[in-house]
Order: structure tokens, then sequence, then C-alpha cells
């Protein structure tokens, strides 16, 4: 990890590993192996993680306290936080929700959701099963020395 950096970094080998789709409400879940998803899933899975972390790391209020939060709560002092999150992106990208494991502060959970729903992934491939899950490491807060 470089100096100074605020990161997430993303974990291409858990990322872009499900998607699952809801076949009718009430219905079990339908899942892709990654082995089996066609390519285009699997760029588009990676190309969201980044632009997530990336949303994550903006200096923005929900996202900054977001960061704080998991800084204050983090077990393993440097250790990175794994967030593994599920989204339903509309057909044109637009992240209509997510869902995760909840934090213990109401107020994180609504940071999260506030960094992340409503904005926009870009279209996605044609009969992308849903949700598409990726993982999201968020990185220590790294202080610039400077």
């Amino acid at each position: 990890m470089q100096s100074g950096t605020r990161g997430l970094s993303v974990r291409a080998a858990s990322i872009a590993a499900s998607f699952a789709a809801m076949l009718v409400p009430g219905a079990s879940a339908q899942s892709v192996a990654p082995s089996s998803a066609p390519v285009e899933w699997i760029r588009y899975a990676e190309a969201s993680t980044r632009m997530i972390s990336a949303w994550l790391q903006d200096e923005t209020e929900a996202p900054s306290r977001f960061r704080a939060y998991l800084d204050v709560t983090r077990s393993a002092g440097n250790a990175p936080v794994e967030i593994e999150i599920s989204l339903w992106p509309s057909p044109a990208g637009n992240v209509e929700r997510i869902h995760f494991a909840p934090f213990a502060d109401a107020q994180a959970n609504v940071d999260l959701q506030r960094s992340i729903v409503g904005r926009d992934l870009g279209a996605q491939p044609r009969g992308m099963l849903l949700p598409m899950r990726v993982a999201v490491q968020v990185e220590p807060h790294q202080e610039t020395g400077q």
C-alpha cells in the first residue's frame, strides 16, 4: 500500500463472483459461478467494484463519515475491512438498492447506502442476473506525514 493514500482496494478474486436472479417473488435465487459467468458480466462487476471503491473514497460527507466509523471500529489495527455488497442496478446502470451485513451504527448503514444508491454504474450487460455481489476492501486512513 502506498503511504499517504486513503484507499480501497479491489479484490478481483472475490468480486464478480456471484450473480443471482430472483426468478419470482418468494422463490430462491439462482447463482452463476464466476467460471461460468459471461466475460461481459465479470468485466461489468470488476468495473462496478472500482467505481464503488472510488465513491467510498469521496471526500463528501457520507463516505467520509463512513470511513471514519470504520477507522474507529477496525478490529485489527491496520487491517482492511472487507464489505460484501449485493447490488441491484437498473438496466441503465443506476444503483436502485443494495444489501450488506449491517453495521452496529445506524448512521454508518445510512452513509454506506447514501454513498452508493442512486449512483450510475453504466448500462449492465444484457441478461445479467441480479443481484450482483461485489467485495470491497476499505483500507485504514494513512497519514501523509507532510
